[in-house]
């Protein structure tokens, strides 16, 4: 191989680490330099609504041990809670990932995050260093409408 078009190699992949690099140190500096979840605007005191929904969550993962998967294809609102809870946690969460806080496919979770976009319940975000994954946020009006069925149920007390 010529010395010249390694060295190029070298180089151009150079940028793209150092390009890479600096997209994470926005990101820590973003993070690191949020207040406490309590002081953000529109993010009031949650703790009692978040342990509810962290409890409505655990509780839906313990069917599965005694029931048979079959019985529950709520793909939706298990993404819902779990989407809730990245909201309060300042998470960031993949469609991958998501998927895999179900029991569902990965397919099925796709049409229902399809789904609820279209209801306006998530919003989706190609991923600012791998544009081939898909970030699914809690829209405003979702969080809204699960807080008030929280409130609702009692939850939040």
């Amino acid at each position: 191989m010529d010395a010249g078009y390694v060295a190029d190699l070298v180089k151009d992949f150079t940028v793209r680490l150092s390009a890479i690099a600096d997209e994470f140190s926005e990101r820590a500096d973003v993070v690191s330099d949020a207040a406490p979840l309590a002081d953000q605007p529109g993010k009031p005191e949650q703790g009692s609504k978040i342990a509810a929904v962290r409890e409505l969550i655990e509780g839906r993962q313990l069917r599965h041990r005694f029931l048979p998967a079959e019985l529950f294809h709520e793909p939706a609102w298990d993404m819902l809670l779990t989407l809730y809870v990245c909201w309060h946690d300042n998470r960031v969460i993949n469609v991958k990932s998501l998927a895999g806080s179900t029991k569902a496919p990965l397919t099925t979770c796709q049409r229902w995050i399809d789904h609820l976009a279209k209801l306006g319940l998530v919003t989706r975000n190609a991923d600012m260093v791998d544009r081939r994954r898909i970030e699914v946020f809690l829209s405003d009006s979702g969080r809204q409408m699960l807080e008030r069925y929280l409130s609702e149920i009692g939850q939040d007390r």
